[in-house]
């Protein structure tokens, strides 16, 4: 038999040049900290570890060599990440932000995943997850990828949202009004054109100008469907049920936030609260787990009741935008942040009208809470504080006009909104202030919301406001107050957005921005003269 050993010293000298090499190649384990930034990376395995960035919860992470080189691979995002690796592993580099080792900790024992699960290539798995079947987003969830368990719970939201089907006589009326004015050839008339007829089909090929004008009705009539108002997305029970347990599985703070907002939004509150509970159970420093003390604490009272009549008093909340409803005199509701709000009852809900369009909702629960229901209070618990009002008048009922859809080739045509004002068409006007107010010239804009505002519509008021915030010489208060004691019943719609505001804070803003204006007009730099004689 031949002796091995004239191979010694070659083997010898092969594992003392692999040696430095695999060592750059391999972090220690352990607790690192970014250098910057209140950021950590803990790697418990060769191929496992955990990053956290601050206000979020710990996402988990694997470690792959991708054509050749170390990645770290987020197992909820799915983005792959070159990984650097220095001071024989206790430095380590991931997309710009350095990690150093703080706390060294014994590695355990790599994760050998089974051939073809997603955890065997987890960078290629996460990849497809937008495609992957329900059978492999459901088998590599159970396998603790929370980039597959999101993408389950929004494959089943997305299944279980309806089809927007808008009104056929909405569409009819808007595709009429986008027809409104276009001259159609003589062979498309007597439902030539409706019927597509080849007759017809023919004219409009030889009337180029036509044609346009039609494209442009088509997008407008495509922007009205586009326009119908969204619905509440409820994933059946027995899907939220089987989110639920694997979110028990698999307690990524990521995907419990998801499970329990689809509960939430299902009106099972309870529900949410257990998947809330798991996905703080390691982490609760996140601002959604703040808010899982006071869920707590109310137990299976957590039932919001249909409201009849708006609260009186203060009401406080821990976390959260809005953390203070003080309900007063008139329906105003005070929030800390704005001078007030105006608030009525709708359907059960408490509705508290805000300046983006929408309303923040609550509803009371048995205990005399209020409990927020919409997506920027959920999760809240509103507690009486026995401060504030005692007994608060009746809530106004103001006169408000909902903004006419009157012109709706406006929308694709630059210069239909001009003519549909002048007739006297409000859809018209409010869309030429916002082409003003894009452009910079608030003034121009403020007349055309003006003439909307005065119709009695709130669009038309509220942009008003925000006129004067950004545009200098814009007395929106002043004309809203003029509009208000026109009316002389005191409901017009402009007397509720003047009691509203915050006038001081939009004041000091109109003036910051016209400090800013002034000042990039004083950094201009000076034409230069010409040194032509002349």
């Amino acid at each position: 038999m031949l002796s091995p050993a004239p191979c010694r010293p070659w083997l010898a000298w092969a594992l003392l040049l692999a040696a430095p090499m695999a060592a750059a190649q391999s972090p220690q384990c352990g607790l690192f900290k970014a250098d910057e930034g209140s950021s950590t990376l803990r790697i418990g395995s060769p191929n496992r570890g955990e990053q956290k960035h601050f206000g979020s919860a710990p996402t988990p992470v694997a470690f792959q060599h991708i054509d050749g080189k170390l990645q770290l691979v987020s197992l909820e995002y799915g983005l792959p990440s070159a990984l650097q690796v220095r001071d024989n592993g206790h430095t380590v580099e991931v997309e710009g932000t350095v990690y150093t080792l703080q706390a060294p900790a014994q590695c355990a024992a790599a994760a050998a995943p089974a051939a073809g699960s997603c955890l065997a290539d987890a960078a290629a798995c996460l990849d497809n997850r937008t495609i992957a079947p329900l059978s492999v987003l459901e088998s590599a969830c159970q396998e603790g990828v929370p980039g597959m368990c999101l993408q389950l719970a929004d494959r089943w939201r997305d299944e279980a949202t309806p089809s927007v089907e808008t009104d056929p006589a909405v569409k009819k009326a808007a595709l009429d009004a986008a027809l409104s004015g276009i001259e159609l050839p003589a062979a498309c008339h007597d439902s030539g054109f409706e019927r597509g007829t080849p007759a017809c089909a023919a004219a409009l090929e030889a009337a180029p100008a036509v044609q346009e004008q039609l494209v442009k009705a088509a997008m407008t009539e495509a922007l009205v469907t586009m326009a119908a108002p969204p619905h509440t997305v409820i994933v059946p029970a027995e899907r939220r049920q089987q989110l639920l347990q694997l979110c028990r599985k698999v307690p990524q703070g990521g995907f419990c936030t998801r499970v329990a907002e689809l509960s939430w939004d299902a009106g099972d509150p309870l529900q949410a609260v257990q998947a809330l509970t798991a996905a703080c159970t390691s982490n609760n420093d996140t601002a959604t787990c703040e808010r899982l003390p006071a869920l707590l604490a109310v137990g299976t009272s957590l039932r919001p009741q249909p409201a009849t009549a708006l609260p009186c008093g203060n009401y406080r909340a821990e976390g959260g935008l809005m953390d203070t409803l003080d309900f007063g005199d008139a329906g105003l509701v005070g929030v800390g942040w704005s001078s007030h709000l105006r608030a009525r009852v709708e359907a059960g809900d408490l509705r508290i009208r805000h300046d983006q369009g929408g309303d923040f909702v609550v509803r009371p629960l048995p205990s005399g809470q209020l409990l927020g229901l919409d997506t920027w209070t959920r999760f809240q618990v509103f507690t009486p504080t026995g401060e504030g009002a005692a007994r608060c008048s009746t809530p106004k009922q103001f006169n408000v006009l909902p903004l006419p859809q009157d012109c709706p080739l406006a929308l694709a045509d630059g210069g239909g909104a001009e003519a549909c004002c002048a007739q006297g068409k409000l859809q018209g006007c409010n869309i030429l202030g916002n082409r003003f107010a894009l452009s910079g010239h608030w003034l121009q804009a403020a007349e055309h919301y003006t003439t909307v505002c005065r119709a009695g519509v709130r669009e038309g008021c509220q942009n008003l406001v925000t006129a004067q915030g950004n545009g200098a010489g814009v007395d929106a208060r002043g004309v809203l107050q003029e509009l208000c004691n026109a009316d002389r019943s005191g409901l017009h719609v402009a007397c509720d957005v003047l009691g509203t505001q915050n006038w001081e804070l939009i004041v000091l803003g109109g003036a910051l921005q016209k400090a800013a204006n002034d000042t990039a007009v004083d950094d201009a730099p000076a034409p230069r003269s010409s040194n032509r004689k002349r």
